[in-house]
């Protein structure tokens, strides 16, 4: 990546999906496709790694057509993150993947980055949900503000976590109030905003970026600090 900090990022609907076959997909990957028995989770899995190999495919300058997107794998490693390789070797690529509602994200990083990502369509989290996965200082951010703001705060604060949580190689194996988010909520809308997201069992702070998009939120955290990321959707 030429020595600069930027996270680049694609997001693709369920619509982009090619129907009728998978040509696309590795070998071993539609093995692992076969694995699913819930249409639902086929097409999630399907989406991530479509937009996963569109994004890598641009990074190594490949073409985005069948062929080469299928030299370009996606595989769980042993805790369960995404892994890239290329010509069944493993890339030095840090990349993250995430879904909701019909929409997906993949992110990649410079080598040696912790990076996560995650999108959520914009919901008003249950007051018990927030009392058991956020902390303290978090929950102060939600105080008396409007039902709507709640929402939109709500699922901020949670996509963060849940990046912050991907960065760690952990995802929810863990007590998601480990991790402590802050940002600042006003600011241009659909523009990016700071956050910074402390695990503090170590004290460790990823940085990161977050904004709407539509219904939609969008976090990064990413470990050392990257710059606003690089929407490479076309």
């Amino acid at each position: 990546m030429n020595g600069d900090r930027r996270v680049r990022l694609l997001i693709r609907q369920a619509a982009d999906l090619p129907t009728g076959h998978d040509a696309w997909l590795a070998p071993a990957e539609r093995a692992e496709l076969a694995r699913f028995r819930i249409d639902k989770r086929r097409t999630e899995w399907r989406l991530g790694r479509w937009t996963a190999k569109h994004l890598l495919a641009a990074e190594l300058g490949l073409r985005t057509g069948f062929p080469d997107l299928a030299r370009v794998e996606v595989h769980a490693a042993d805790d369960g993150a995404p892994e890239p390789w290329l010509d069944a070797r493993p890339l030095d690529v840090p990349l993250s993947l995430s879904h909701s509602a019909g929409m997906a994200v993949a992110a990649i990083a410079p080598a040696g980055t912790a990076l996560g990502c995650d999108i959520e369509l914009i919901r008003a989290l249950r007051r018990g949900t927030v009392e058991r996965h956020f902390t303290e200082a978090e929950r102060a951010l939600l105080e008396a503000i409007e039902p709507h703001d709640w929402a939109i705060r709500g699922t901020t604060i949670w996509t963060a976590k849940e990046s912050a949580l991907k960065a760690l190689r952990e995802g929810l194996r863990i007590d998601t109030r480990h991790v402590e988010v802050a940002t600042a909520f006003d600011g241009p809308a659909g523009s990016w905003r700071a956050l910074t997201i402390t695990h503090l069992p170590d004290a460790r702070i990823f940085h990161g970026w977050w904004r709407r998009m539509g219904d939609f939120i969008l976090s990064i955290a990413a470990d050392p600090a990257a710059d606003p990321p690089r929407d490479e959707t076309r």
